[in-house]
């Protein structure tokens, strides 16, 4: 199941607006303060655990004077099989379904509302309705990768922990007392896991082929370790943020759609790779292929270099103007023009060309007028 359109009204910086969604990556770009992260707060409030009252309202709205709250509606299609069975399994009213919208106006369940064709529907379990749906998720900032995890801070969960943890699953680490335990079993098991994890990272940092991890237990601490051609091994605090932050990013959201069904999640990034150069974003691009396979994805970025040409209908220029947060589903016309003047991207800002550029020098009518004025003289 899919995201196919949401509708906003009245939330933030948002008068009114209307996105259909890619089924697989959407990027919103657009400058500073034009609303693109309000777009991804808007999706995210949609989850019941989020409260939405009339703290979110657009003040520019007739909403704000009325006290109410801001109005979300989303589209949903795609559904597999399965998704399909859980749906018939709610109620009967979904069987010749191939599209449902819900719309939710306030902050408790009974503001969640169900439409087919148009028609509001009563007789649904929204609460169990809202369980078969994708699950929404809101990544504003990534958790860092961090030097030394304890064991007993791995074994109980804590949040501060989400990306070591992740880091094991990578490696194919389930069962925490094994790697630490001394003798020869625990560290074949460490070195098992140092090497599948520096595989799965060279496989997705193309910057740096001869990047290895390195997994040591000392005592009851699990330290983690970095090397590549130029260094020693070295701690992750002292490799560059970008590094950093790539590889906290792709241990925290791959590890989690290893098992994923099909559509599963809605992921939403505000400004990921911001910490990373061109060719690092790029590969950054790689992994959000990979994670979109699965699921959608939607983030913001002022980027460029976080554009896919081959997939121009996926961009969603984001602008501001008097009546508040708008959006432009075309801006690849013109050579990408609206995007352009947008973002104040010029093509003399452009000075790195591609391998196989071609540049064409043509006549102008100065140059032919010279040419004139010189063979008069001689």
């Amino acid at each position: 199941m899919i995201i196919s359109k949401i509708e906003i009204r009245a939330f933030k910086s948002i008068y009114e607006l209307t996105l259909p969604l890619d089924p697989h990556i959407n990027v919103l770009i657009g400058a500073n303060e034009s609303g693109k992260s309000n777009i991804l707060k808007a999706l995210e409030a949609f989850r019941d655990k989020v409260a939405l009252d009339a703290s979110f309202t657009c003040q520019y709205s007739n909403h704000y004077y009325l006290a109410k709250a801001p109005e979300l509606a989303l589209e949903f299609t795609g559904f597999t099989k399965e998704n399909r069975r859980l749906l018939q399994l709610l109620s009967d009213t979904f069987k010749e379904v191939d599209r449902f919208t819900i719309r939710k106006d306030g902050p408790t369940l009974n503001d969640y509302h169900l439409f087919i064709d148009g028609s509001a529907v009563e007789s649904v379990d929204i609460a169990k309705l809202l369980r078969v749906l994708p699950k929404i998720l809101y990544f504003p900032d990534i958790r860092l990768l961090k030097n030394r995890v304890d064991f007993d801070d791995l074994l109980a969960g804590l949040p501060d922990c989400a990306t070591e943890r992740n880091l094991l699953k990578i490696g194919g680490v389930d069962n925490y007392e094994l790697i630490f335990e001394d003798n020869a079993r625990g560290r074949r098991a460490l070195e098992e896991a140092s090497r599948i994890i520096t595989e799965q990272l060279r496989r997705v940092w193309s910057q740096e082929p001869s990047i290895e991890v390195k997994l040591n237990v000392n005592g009851r601490s699990l330290y983690i370790d970095f090397s590549d051609s130029t260094t020693v091994f070295d701690t992750p605090e002292s490799r560059s943020l970008g590094f950093r932050w790539y590889l906290s990013f792709y241990v925290n959201f791959l590890a989690q759609t290893f098992e994923a069904q099909a559509n599963e999640y809605l992921f939403l990034f505000d400004e990921p790779g911001i910490h990373l150069h061109p060719a690092g974003q790029k590969d950054l691009m790689k992994v959000l292929e990979e994670l979109a396979l699965k699921n959608q994805v939607v983030f913001t970025t002022h980027s460029p270099f976080m554009i896919d040409r081959q997939f121009p209908e996926r961009v969603i220029l984001v602008v501001k103007d008097k009546n508040g947060t708008r959006i432009d589903n075309q801006a690849y016309r013109d050579h990408w023009k609206p995007l352009r003047e947008e973002i104040g991207l010029k093509v003399g800002d452009l000075f790195f060309f591609s391998d196989s550029s071609i540049i064409v020098e043509l006549p102008t009518r100065k140059s032919g007028l010279l040419e004139k004025l010189k063979g008069k003289a001689e």
